[in-house]
């Protein structure tokens, strides 16, 4: 459908309320939104292994869950208001979720070719009800630590547990390989977080509604405030790296990022916004400073996870690598200096994703500057050039010059900065 006469037909979504109960040891919560005068939905998150004794839930958090997760159902009208009755917003927060909404989906607005530039494309307005947060975690030796499945978060609990109590927690859909990574990590119960959508959007996806990427990190990321805040937790050490930050593509004029969510700004932002709430906690990228090529080289160390990681995002939920698309590549480019091609076979089911012809393509937009980056979590096109120059020609100076960089990671607390500079010196 054409996203203009979308717009003019649904001026307005509303984010109009949440709840939320405790049933059967699981923390339940729903969010309703409406797009007059056709569409409603509901959306659930459910939460296991949660310490809910005796606990008051934040209500503040949970409606900032709904903020985030309301994206998933804008995008099928890219309507031009939105009104939240379910909560209150400062002019300062309606600004973050401003910014969030139009840099966060520049995916989604370049692959529909919608023009998102002009003043009046999107209002917010808030008219619901002033929410309190709840006090914040009391500073303690514990880090919740998001576990996906692939390296980047097992790099980030394998340094971290020497030195804190790290929680893990595991959003659904899981994949069974982050399932493996908790139980190699840690004794500890994962806390796992059940996203669930409601079938008439998907329904709407199929009829020809608009779709594509959300800012997915930030969903994440206040997902975790609400649970480091039910189990005490003051920090929350995600695993988004310095390759984040680069864009993909130019669009209108604006740069258009698949990772905008993992980038450094957003987590700036992120970190002002929970000011805004009151709060005392930490979210921060314990990886920033490092790029993909110098994760993957923490990682070579720790031979125990190659078989068990997973990364592919076409074949996550068998448990397999396709090794025929980006991410695939990617990991076999960053890995390919430190591990080796057998290992790298090993890892990948007997393939090397790196000379397979039917690949060429897709390394040709990942290592030319001028081409379109591909929309997935992937290294730089610096780094995937390096890695290439090392695996293909056994060049090493650049790849010796790239391990050398530290970048700045001001939201990270000096302690965990610490760490990391301390391992990554002694790799």
């Amino acid at each position: 459908m054409d996203y203009q006469q979308l717009r003019q037909k649904y001026p307005k979504f509303i984010y109009t309320k949440y709840s939320f109960q405790v049933v059967d040891d699981k923390l339940e919560l729903e969010f309703y939104y409406q797009i007059p005068q056709d569409h409603a939905f509901v959306h659930k998150l459910t939460f296991e292994n949660l310490h809910l004794v005796n606990t008051k839930i934040d209500e503040s958090l949970v409606f900032h869950i709904g903020l985030a997760e309301m994206f998933s159902y804008w995008k099928t009208t890219c309507s031009p208001h939105i009104e939240i009755q379910a909560g209150h917003l400062s002019p300062e927060q309606i600004t973050f979720w401003l910014k969030l909404l139009l840099k966060g989906m520049g995916q989604y607005f370049y692959e529909n070719q919608i023009d998102f530039t002009s003043p009046d494309f999107l209002t917010i307005t808030s008219s619901g009800p002033q929410l309190t947060a709840c006090p914040s975690p009391t500073k303690n030796k514990s880090a919740l630590v998001p576990i996906g499945g692939g390296k980047d978060s097992v790099v980030t609990a394998e340094i971290l547990k020497d030195h804190y109590s790290i929680q893990p927690i595991i959003v659904y859909p899981a994949t069974p390989a982050s399932k493996k990574v908790s139980t190699m990590l840690t004794n500890k119960s994962p806390i796992l977080a059940h996203r669930i959508f409601d079938k008439h959007m998907i329904e709407m996806n199929n009829q020809g509604y608009l779709t594509g990427h959300i800012p997915y990190s930030a969903i994440l990321a206040f997902i975790f405030l609400l649970t480091t805040q039910i189990e005490n937790i003051p920090y929350i050490a995600v695993s988004n790296e310095r390759s984040s930050d680069e864009s993909n593509v130019t669009y209108l004029e604006q740069e258009i990022n698949h990772q905008y969510s993992k980038s450094s700004e957003f987590e700036t932002d992120l970190n002002v916004y929970i000011k805004s709430l009151g709060l005392n906690i930490a979210y921060f990228s314990f990886l920033r400073p490092l790029y993909e090529v110098q994760i993957a080289r923490l990682f070579s160390k720790m031979p125990q996870y190659f078989s068990v990681i997973r990364s592919c995002n076409k074949n996550q939920q068998q448990d397999s690598w396709c090794g025929q698309c980006p991410k695939c590549i990617s990991i076999a480019m960053t890995l390919g200096p430190w591990v080796g091609e057998e290992n790298i076979k090993k890892i990948f089911n007997g393939t090397n994703p790196l000379k397979d012809p039917q690949n060429q393509g897709i390394i040709h937009e990942m290592t030319d500057p001028t081409a379109t980056k591909p929309f997935e979590c992937i290294t730089t096109t610096e780094e995937a050039q390096i890695c290439l120059e090392f695996i293909v020609k056994g060049q090493t100076l650049r790849v010796k010059e790239f391990l050398s960089r530290w970048s700045d990671a001001p939201k990270t607390p000096p302690q965990f900065l610490d760490i990391l500079q301390k391992t990554y010196a002694n790799s």
